[in-house]
């Protein structure tokens, strides 16, 4: 998009931005960057630095022949580029499906690129190098402080982060829906659909996507999937919790026929990712994000202390949303996964077998807390390769848009600056060795009433959906395995 004689513009994703949430704000988002770079005195540095939120560009700056590209500092787009001539760039959201997709790098996350049109030359600027650009994400180590205090904290920056992400919405084709959850019916999707129904008006109508796999390996059919039953659970409890909001869950049901038929296409999208694990994944993402499946209808009446499921009718439904929350990256900024519990097994089994009774806060303090950190630190730094791009990539060719709230600039600030890692992340009770991830979320989910899922176990989607090892006699592989 033309911005001025001087600068085109093409932009992907949403600017979070106080002065484009504000009610009376006047901007739209290409007038709203084309304001700062005046104001920036055209410095387009610092106007890349300025911006918030989820996104990818390219800025043509034809007066001084330069050509800018890159992603936000944490990377939740996908964008590639290749130099097939020495004369010559391409820049895509998505590498092409022909060979030429090898020539393709995928951008890093918190660097500009900067292409000289009369050298052909490409600068890398990181933004930890600018002044005038966001440094990024850096875990401290702060002092314990009172739940009292910060797990409304919590509350109040996770409810800011997903009403930005909710109020921006603007769907050209009004449809019944304008809003959707990637919905397993754990603990980070069920307190996004749960703030996202405190902050909405009543009536309002929320799809949950679920989906579940028919793996002819383990022969488990998607309505018996882990997560098909946690989402119906969930499902029922937000509707009884959040009466005056309409929760659809949308059951995805993918036969083995139809994963076969899609499997090379998708392989294609995820590409530089290449693994069993990228695959898995990424798999039960673009048919959830497809949103073809069946309505559950919700019966108020459902005895929710031994429910049945079964009976509830259930309706051909077509989820024509075109905005998805997700809650990746709560597992990151706060201990989820199990290489972050298995960093203190160790430790927790020397205090339940009183190895260590005296001096256990020393210990945990100079031997342990420093290796989580770093490990917290790595996760938030590999997400953009990990899971961004690729997620970004399967779910954009249905053309519909991921935003992420748990990857809210002013959240994630908050959680790696404020937030202990032992009493709202990765705990351990000192006394008992008792370990518990992602306390602080956990805490939350008491605090607004969701205890039925506060007390759920992690559970990768591909285990959940039961995306993982489809065919048979392939019980042995492991997700590291390079996709043949």
């Amino acid at each position: 998009m033309q911005l001025d004689s001087r600068f085109t513009i093409q932009f992907n994703g949403e600017l979070y931005n106080q002065e484009l949430l504000q009610p009376s704000a006047k901007f739209r988002l290409v007038e709203f960057l084309h304001s700062k770079l005046i104001e920036f005195d055209y410095n387009v540095i610092k106007t890349i630095g300025y911006i918030e939120g989820e996104f990818a560009y390219s800025l043509l700056d034809k007066q001084e022949s330069k050509l800018y590209f890159g992603k936000d500092v944490l990377g939740k787009k996908s964008l590639a580029y290749s130099q097939p001539e020495e004369d010559s760039i391409l820049i895509s959201s998505c590498t092409p499906s022909t060979d030429d997709k090898k020539h393709f790098k995928e951008c890093l996350n918190g660097v500009i690129y900067q292409y000289d049109l009369e050298t052909h030359t490409i600068t890398e600027i990181d933004f930890n190098s600018n002044s005038d650009l966001p440094s990024r994400y850096t875990l401290s180590i702060p002092e314990p402080s009172l739940e009292t205090e910060m797990i409304p904290l919590l509350h109040s920056k996770l409810e800011m982060a997903v009403k930005a992400r909710i109020d921006t919405i603007h769907p050209v084709h009004e449809s019944t829906a304008k809003l959707a959850i990637l919905f397993s019916g754990g603990i980070d999707c069920t307190l996004l659909a749960a703030i996202s129904a405190t902050i909405s008006k009543p009536g309002t109508v929320i799809d949950l996507l679920n989906v579940s796999f028919h793996n002819p390996r383990t022969k488990t059919k998607p309505a018996n999937t882990p997560d098909r039953k946690l989402a119906l659970k969930s499902w029922a409890q937000l509707c009884l919790t959040y009466p005056k909001i309409k929760f659809q869950l949308v059951e995805v049901d993918v036969e083995y026929e139809e994963y076969v038929k899609h499997k090379s296409r998708v392989i294609g999208l995820i590409y530089p990712n290449d693994t069993e694990m990228d695959l898995s994944i990424a798999i039960a993402f673009y048919f959830a994000s497809r949103g073809q499946g069946n309505r559950v209808v919700f019966d108020p009446s459902l005895n929710l202390k031994e429910p049945d499921f079964s009976i509830l009718d259930r309706i051909p439904y077509d989820s024509e949303v075109k905005v998805l929350l997700s809650g990746l990256g709560a597992d990151e900024l706060f201990g989820g996964y199990t290489r972050h519990e298995r960093i203190l097994t160790h430790y927790a089994n020397s205090i339940r077998k009183g190895e260590i009774v005296h001096g256990s806060q020393e210990f945990y303090d100079s031997e342990v807390k420093e290796r989580l950190v770093q490990e917290l630190q790595t996760d938030l730094n590999n997400l953009w390769i990990r899971n961004l791009s690729r997620d970004d990539k399967v779910i954009s060719c249905w053309s519909k848009e991921l935003r992420y709230p748990f990857l809210d600039h002013h959240f994630i600030e908050f959680v790696t600056k404020e937030l202990s890692v032992n009493e709202y992340k990765m705990y351990i009770n000192l006394e008992t060795g008792e370990l518990i991830r992602k306390r602080g979320l956990r805490l939350l989910a008491k605090e607004l009433g969701l205890d039925w899922v506060a007390g759920e176990a992690k559970r990768a989607i591909q285990f959940g959906a039961k995306s993982a090892k489809m065919e048979v006699g392939t019980s042995k592989m492991k997700g590291t395995d390079k996709l043949s």
